[in-house]
C-alpha cells in the first residue's frame, strides 16, 4: 500500500509525492506542453531530490522546446539545417552543398550520427574519430571541422551545454594511408605521350578527348574548366584563353555549367603558345552544335563531358604509352613542372594556373623548386669561378 502524499514546491510549480512500497519515490507534476495543453508527468527515483532533478531537468528541456529549439537533434539534423540555409543565402553554392551532404554520410552511417548530439560524450566522438582513419587525410580532415561545427551550432543553440570538442583530447586524427602525390610526366613520358595522341584516330561511337588532354598539357587548366569552354572563350588575335566556368557536380551526381571556377583566381586569361593553336582550331572545326555552347560536348549522351570521362581515356591512353597509371590531373602538374624548369617566375605560374596564394604554388612545386634552386646553385658557383679565374 502506498504511503500518504506530500506537497512539494519546486522552481517550476507544485508537485505531488508519494513514497512506493518498494521504498522508491514518485513525484507527479502538472505541466503546460509546448502546445499549451495542460499535462501530467510522474518522475521515479531512489529519493525525493532525485525525483525533483528528473523533473527539473524534463521542465529545463520543455522550456527550449517551447522557444524552437530540437533538443533531440543530432549532428546531422544540425549541419543538414546549416547547409541548407547557407545555400538558400548564397554562402555556399550546389557543388559546395553536394560535396558537405557527401561528407557528412560518414557521420550519418555511424553511432553518432543517430544518436542526440546532448546525449554524446568524448570517449563516443573519440570512439569515432579512431574509426575514420581508413579514409585520407583530406577527408578525415572535412570530416572533423563538420564535428567541430555541429557542437558549436548546439552549444550556440543551448541544445548542449558545453562544446566538448573544445577538448584538447578530441584531436583530428591522420590517415593509416599515406598522402598522394601527383607526379608529373618525365620529358620521356610527355613526348610518348604527345606522340600517341597525335597519332589517335579515335574509335567509331566512341569520344575522342585528345584535344582536351593536350589543351591542359600545354595550359595547365583544369579539366573541369576546359570542359566548360565555349568557342567565345578562344581569342585567337589576343592569344588567351578566357577561363570563365568549370563543370562542377551537384546534387545526385549531376554534373552542370557554374559560372566562375574553383576557385575566385580560376577566372582568368591564360596565354595561348603557338604549339596549342592547331589543337584550338581542330577543336573548333571539329566541334558540334549543342544546347550549351560548348566547345567540347558528348554527342553520344547529349550532355557535359565529365572529368571521369576523360580521366578513363587518359589511364588507357598511358596503358598503351607503358606509362605508370595516374590521374589526368598529372597533365596540369606536368605543365607546372615544365614552367618552372623553363625559368618561368612563381608568381607568374600562380596567376596562370589560377591558385588563389602564391604559397599554394611554392608547397605544391616544393620538389621541383628545390631542383631548381640546386642547379642555381651550380650556376653561381660557375659564374664566380669564371670570374676570379
Amino acid at each position: 500500500m502506498a504511503k500518504s502524499k506530500k506537497q512539494c514546491r519546486n522552481e517550476k510549480g507544485d508537485g505531488t509525492f508519494r513514497q512506493r512500497q518498494n521504498g522508491t519515490f514518485e513525484y507527479r507534476i502538472v505541466y503546460v506542453d509546448e502546445y499549451g495543453k495542460t499535462k501530467r508527468k510522474s518522475f521515479y527515483g531512489q529519493s525525493d531530490v532525485l525525483c525533483i532533478e528528473k523533473a527539473e531537468t524534463f521542465l529545463y528541456d520543455l522550456e527550449k522546446q517551447k522557444t524552437g529549439i530540437n533538443i533531440n537533434a543530432t549532428i546531422c539534423d544540425i549541419l543538414k539545417n546549416k547547409y541548407f540555409i547557407d545555400l538558400e543565402k548564397n554562402f555556399v553554392h550546389e557543388q559546395g552543398y553536394s560535396r558537405n551532404m557527401a561528407n557528412l554520410r560518414i557521420i550519418e552511417k555511424s553511432f553518432i550520427g543517430k544518436v542526440p548530439i546532448r546525449y554524446l560524450t568524448e570517449l563516443q566522438v573519440d570512439m569515432f574519430l579512431r574509426s575514420i582513419t581508413h579514409y585520407s587525410n583530406s577527408t578525415i580532415s572535412k570530416v572533423y571541422l563538420q564535428l567541430k561545427l555541429a557542437f558549436r551550432e548546439a552549444f550556440n543553440q543551448h541544445i548542449t551545454d558545453e562544446n566538448i570538442m573544445l577538448s584538447s583530447s578530441l584531436k583530428c586524427p591522420k590517415s593509416n594511408k599515406p598522402d598522394k602525390k601527383v607526379k608529373s610526366l618525365t620529358k620521356v613520358e610527355q613526348a610518348k605521350f604527345v606522340s600517341f595522341l597525335e597519332n589517335y584516330t579515335g574509335q567509331h561511337n566512341r569520344n575522342n578527348y585528345s584535344n582536351q588532354l593536350m589543351i591542359e598539357l600545354l595550359t595547365g587548366m583544369r579539366m573541369g574548366e576546359i570542359n566548360a569552354l565555349t568557342p567565345e572563350c578562344i581569342d585567337f588575335e589576343k592569344g588567351i584563353i578566357h577561363v570563365k566556368s568549370t563543370v562542377a557536380r551537384g546534387e545526385n551526381y549531376r554534373e552542370f555549367i557554374k559560372n566562375g571556377t574553383k576557385t575566385d583566381a580560376g577566372v582568368r586569361d591564360v596565354p595561348m603558345p603557338e604549339a596549342i593553336k592547331p589543337i584550338l582550331r581542330s577543336a573548333l572545326n571539329n566541334r558540334v552544335d549543342n544546347s550549351l555552347n560548348l566547345l567540347f560536348y558528348d554527342i553520344q549522351k547529349d550532355g557535359i563531358i565529365s572529368t571521369n570521362q576523360v580521366n578513363c581515356f587518359f589511364k588507357r591512353v598511358c596503358e598503351k604509352c607503358g606509362i605508370e597509371k595516374r590521374g589526368q590531373h598529372a597533365l596540369r602538374h606536368t605543365f607546372a613542372t615544365r614552367c618552372i624548369e623553363a625559368n618561368i617566375p612563381a608568381v607568374v605560374l600562380k596567376k596562370w594556373l589560377g591558385h588563389t596564394d602564391i604559397h599554394i604554388t611554392l608547397d605544391t612545386y616544393a620538389d621541383v623548386f628545390d631542383s631548381m634552386y640546386n642547379d642555381s646553385i651550380n650556376k653561381l658557383d660557375n659564374y664566380i669561378l669564371n670570374i676570379t679565374v
